[in-house]
């Protein structure tokens, strides 16, 4: 049985394993600041709304908010390990492109 090297097929042509990892890692940690940000301003509405309706949706979309700011945590840590790792020198001369 013949041990071929996996190929990362989704990629374009000009683009490496190891860009795509960095522009995921860059993907999740920009949503987690949108995510903070958009938290924050929810915030500051809930403090400043006495409207009893408008303060129960505004705890849902808090809520809401906060699970998607979880996920987001998790997925830019989990991202920003792979991106350290692909970056050793190890690493980084497996996943580059043969020299021809």
């Amino acid at each position: 049985m013949e041990n071929k090297k996996p190929e990362f097929t989704i990629l374009n042509q000009n683009q490496s394993v190891i860009s795509l990892i960095t522009e995921l890692h860059n993907y999740f940690r920009d949503l987690q600041s949108y995510y903070k940000i958009a938290h924050g301003k929810l915030h500051n509405e809930l403090e400043s709304t006495t409207d009893q309706a408008r303060i129960e949706e505004l705890h849902a979309e808090l809520k809401e908010l906060c699970h998607k700011m979880e996920y987001f945590h998790v997925l830019n840590n989990a991202i920003s390990t792979v991106n350290v790792i692909v970056h050793t020198e190890t690493i980084v001369s497996e996943l580059s492109p043969p020299k021809i």
